[in-house]
């Protein structure tokens, strides 16, 4: 079975690999080598704590469950209460796509269905216009 290379499937594999490298391979690389460099810049050469982490494996263990935990706890509360919130906010209201669905929704709880549907036609023109340009 022969597969032909179109420019859609370049731009798919490389979305895909952006998000397989950017979201799990590069932080679980990245995590490893954080280990490694600490262990052997600030744990060995200090006696204290090279007493303390006889191994790396110890040390590897201390800092998932610390680190880990820190990191988990902080990035529940960036998206609780610092600035997640926000940046949705503004990302929402500089949306037009957003900005027209919430015109459109405010049309519909009044009645007005007609304005509604008017509002989102220009949306779903535009969808059927991207997908007769890829063939679909």
């Amino acid at each position: 079975m022969r597969i032909k290379i179109t420019r859609r499937l370049i731009a798919r594999a490389w979305l895909y690999f952006r998000r397989g490298h950017n979201t799990y391979l590069a932080y679980i690389l990245t995590f490893l080598n954080f280990i490694v460099i600490q262990y052997r810049l600030l744990i060995q050469k200090i006696p204290f704590l090279a007493y303390l982490f006889k191994s790396l494996i110890a040390f590897s263990i201390s800092v998932v469950l610390i680190y880990v935990s820190i990191c988990i706890l902080i990035g529940y509360l960036d998206y609780k209460k610092f600035s997640v919130p926000e940046e949705v906010n503004i990302m929402t209201s500089l949306n037009p796509f957003y900005i027209d669905l919430a015109e459109a929704l405010y049309y519909i709880t009044n009645g007005d269905l007609d304005t509604a549907r008017k509002i989102l036609e220009r949306w779903i023109r535009q969808r059927r216009s991207i997908d007769e340009k890829r063939g679909r």
